[in-house]
C-alpha cells in the first residue's frame, strides 16, 4: 500500500466509494472498530496500482461487491491530525450506483463486512447524514451532491 510515515508525518493514497443505494435515498458509509466516526469505503491505492482497480479491490474484498460501474467524483488532498500523527493524504473518491444484482448488500441497515468484525458498514439516508460524525467532515456535502461532476479540493484541518 502506498502510505509511508516519517517522524510524526504520515502520507496515505486512497481510493474511497461513495456507494448509493438501488433506490438513491442512502449512501454506504463504515467505520472502524473503536473509532468514533465514520468514513468512505474504499482504502489504500497499491504501489503501481491506479485508483480504479484499487476501488474495485477493495469493494470486492470489503463487501464482496463486483461488476459496478464508477464516475469519479472527487480528488480530495487533505492535510489533518489524527492520533497525534499529521497526516498528508490524497484520495480518489469515485461514485458507485447499485442497481438490481446488488440488491444483497442492502439486506441490512448495519452489517460486518466480508473482511471481519473490525470493519462496520451502516447504509445512512441521505438527510441523516449531518448527523453523522464524519472524517472528512466536507464528504456530506459531497455525498448529497453526488450527482454533480468532478472535483478538486484542498481540505487542512491541522
Amino acid at each position: 500500500m502506498i502510505s509511508f510515515k516519517e517522524g510524526s508525518n504520515k502520507f496515505n493514497f486512497r481510493a474511497g466509494a461513495i456507494i448509493v443505494s438501488g433506490d438513491k435515498k442512502r449512501v454506504l458509509l463504515h467505520t472502524i472498530k473503536g473509532y468514533n466516526f465514520y468514513l468512505l469505503p474504499g482504502g489504500r491505492v497499491e504501489w503501481l496500482e491506479d485508483s480504479v482497480s484499487a476501488i474495485r479491490r477493495e469493494l470486492k474484498e470489503e463487501l464482496g461487491l463486483e461488476n459496478i460501474t464508477l464516475r469519479l467524483r472527487l480528488n480530495l488532498e487533505s492535510f489533518f491530525n489524527f492520533n497525534e500523527i499529521n497526516y498528508h493524504e490524497i484520495s480518489n473518491n469515485f461514485v458507485v450506483e447499485l442497481d438490481d444484482r446488488h440488491k444483497f448488500l442492502e439486506e441490512y441497515d448495519e452489517f460486518l463486512g466480508v473482511e471481519g468484525e473490525n470493519y462496520i458498514f451502516k447504509w445512512v439516508p441521505f438527510d441523516e447524514l449531518d448527523s453523522q460524525i464524519m472524517k472528512p467532515n466536507y464528504l456530506k456535502e459531497v455525498i448529497k451532491n453526488y450527482q454533480e461532476g468532478f472535483e478538486y479540493k484542498i481540505l487542512n484541518d491541522k
